[in-house]
Formats: structure tokens, C-alpha cells, sequence
């Protein structure tokens, strides 16, 4: 047995599809790759009380939505080829192969990124190296740049002493504040202007006070970003650049 169904989330409109269960208990959400929103509910769960759940949760799969919109529009992975462009802090910065040098190592000059690689490292070889400096350089300096921001929205926040942070990969989230409650950051935000670096951090930062998203939370973060719902969309329009 099964149905659909839609609800309003602000303008927003939620289509879904329900398959009854007699084997469930609780009903379950889940949202798609191709943005589907799929109910598996209870038998004798009626629709009125699908629908009450479903707006309780209509904020999160909203952000499901949303994450896969931007999933849509991730440019293509870098080759790590001369003349390809890189983005850091939301400017665009050149590769330039320096080879022969005693590398690989990283820097940033000028609006280069130079990479120096052996004189005798072959094709796919030299990419790898040159794809490992980078990541290096992204790594030291999204953790010197976060380690700032965190500290500054911790004093706003009177968290004191600063959480501990991590500077990791993420495909799915730019950060994440787990039950440790070190936080982890996405080292890809560091390719993003300053305002969605701090959009980020501030909001893992409220996770320590509130662990969902519920009203509270959102109104604290208002406090300390008071136009982060612009940062949130610029984001989620921009995100899918941040590629490394």
C-alpha cells in the first residue's frame, strides 16, 4: 500500500511518497540523489500524522534537498595540470609546474600557486605529487585561518576555553560538530570567501549550545552572524566551485 503527498515549507513546496509497513514502528525519512522524498510509515499511522511529522522535519530534508542540489552543480575533479585555477579565501590563483625543484612543496606567490616536483617524475606521477603539495598547503592553511575564526566566534559566544577542531575532507558537510564535541571542518570551505568560512564555523560552534537545528539554535546564530541566512544561500549557490 502506498501514497503521496506535499507540504509547504515556506514557499517551498514538499512532494513525497509514502509505502505503508507493518513491520515499522516509527516512521522513517529518507531523501534521494534525485531529490525524491520517500515515507516508509507505520500501517496504521493516518495522513494527518505523516504530514505533522513531516513538517517537524521539513528544515532537514529541505538541507537534504539542498546538499544535492549543490552535489548537481560540483565542478570537475581538478587534473592538477599547469594553468589550472584554484580557489583560495574566494580568489582564483593559477598552477604553475615548477620542475626540477627539491618538492613536492606548495606556495602561493603572487596570483600563482607554484609547485615545485623532481625533474624526473613522469606524467601521472608529477600530477600526484602536485595534487599532494596542494592538499598539504590547503590543510596548513585552512587550520592556521579556522583556528582564528573559531577562537574569535568562541569569545563571542563566551566559550571559554575555544573547542578543539579538526581540518578534514567531507563530501556531504562543510562541518560537523560531533558528540566529542570537537568540531570538524571541511578543509574545501578554505577555497571560500570569508564570509562562508565564518558562516561555517559559528554555526558548528552554536551545535555545542544546540544539537539540532531547532528554533533556539537558529536564533543564536542570528546573535553572532546576524545575516547568516544569506551566507547559508551564497553557500549552498557557490559550494559546488569548492573543488580539490
Amino acid at each position: 500500500m502506498s501514497s503521496s503527498g506535499s507540504i509547504k515549507f515556506g514557499t517551498r513546496t514538499i512532494d513525497y511518497d509514502v509505502t505503508y509497513s507493518d513491520r515499522r514502528k516509527n516512521l522513517a525519512i529518507a531523501v534521494h540523489p534525485d531529490k525524491r522524498v520517500e515515507v516508509v510509515a507505520p500501517a496504521d499511522l493516518d495522513q494527518h500524522d505523516i504530514q505533522e511529522i513531516l513538517r517537524e522535519k521539513a528544515r532537514w530534508v529541505v538541507e537534504k534537498i539542498e546538499w544535492f542540489d549543490q552535489i548537481d552543480r560540483l565542478e570537475a575533479p581538478k587534473e592538477y595540470v599547469n594553468g589550472e585555477t584554484f580557489l583560495y579565501m574566494g580568489r582564483q590563483y593559477r598552477l604553475k609546474i615548477m620542475r626540477g625543484g627539491e618538492g613536492p612543496v606548495a606556495k602561493l606567490r603572487g596570483g600563482y600557486f607554484e609547485v615545485s616536483v623532481p625533474l624526473t617524475a613522469p606524467g601521472q606521477e608529477e600530477r600526484e605529487l602536485v595534487k599532494d603539495a596542494l592538499w598539504q598547503w590547503y590543510l596548513n592553511h585552512a587550520e592556521k585561518k579556522f583556528g582564528e575564526v573559531v577562537r574569535d566566534y568562541a569569545k563571542r559566544l563566551r566559550i571559554d576555553p575555544p573547542p578543539k577542531f579538526k581540518v578534514k575532507y567531507q563530501e556531504k558537510r562543510w562541518g560537523s560538530c560531533p558528540r566529542d564535541d570537537v568540531l570538524h571542518i571541511n578543509v574545501r570551505i578554505i577555497m571560500a570567501p570569508m564570509s562562508q568560512i565564518e558562516y561555517v564555523v559559528a554555526h558548528e560552534l552554536c551545535h555545542l549550545r544546540y544539537k539540532d537545528h531547532s528554533a533556539e539554535f537558529w536564533q543564536l546564530l542570528r546573535l553572532i552572524v546576524p545575516d547568516y541566512e544569506v551566507r547559508k544561500e551564497t553557500l549552498r549557490k557557490e559550494g559546488g566551485r569548492y573543488v580539490l
